[in-house]
């Protein structure tokens, strides 16, 4: 039982290395699929952590692309997957979506994040300060103006 305890607030521990705030990871891709709408500096962005063989990270791709739609002037958006090109290439190419889709650097970006579980979002400011993580299930158009303190 303590062992199971300990194991669990390992994991529970590792995933808490970003902080509301602080200074966002560096995103480290090892290949762009498609830049869409990402320009790598100078705005908000959100990036998304993906699995495409998961249905609630399937159900954020029209998400996604209604906020490069709604304020693709503002917060640019990266859909990043750790999975093979052909996985992530199945479930998103010829769909028409404008946000940026890139594949981990092994891992890195993942684990910098401490990424448990999808799907999951974090969207930082254009200085890469922290203004919100978590499971993106729950992060559409109102929690996202919020966090930007457009609402």
């Amino acid at each position: 039982m303590a062992m199971g305890i300990l194991l669990l607030w390992a994991s529970v521990s590792h995933a808490q290395n970003i902080i509301t705030g602080e200074k966002a990871p560096e995103l480290k891709t090892g290949e762009w699929l498609s830049k869409g709408n990402y320009t790598g500096s100078g705005k908000a962005t959100v990036i998304e952590f993906f699995f495409s063989r998961s249905e609630p990270s399937m159900k954020r791709l029209s998400v996604l692309d209604g906020f490069v739609r709604s304020y693709g002037d503002s917060v640019g958006v990266v859909l990043l997957a750790r999975e093979p090109r052909e996985q992530v290439g199945e479930a998103v190419n010829g769909k028409g979506y404008g946000f940026g889709v890139a594949l981990d650097d092994n891992g890195k970006t993942f684990d910098a994040y401490g990424v448990q579980f999808v799907p999951f979002a974090v969207l930082y400011d254009a200085k890469g300060k922290i203004l919100w993580f978590g499971n993106s299930s729950k992060f559409g158009n109102d929690e996202l103006e919020r966090a930007m303190g457009w609402k």
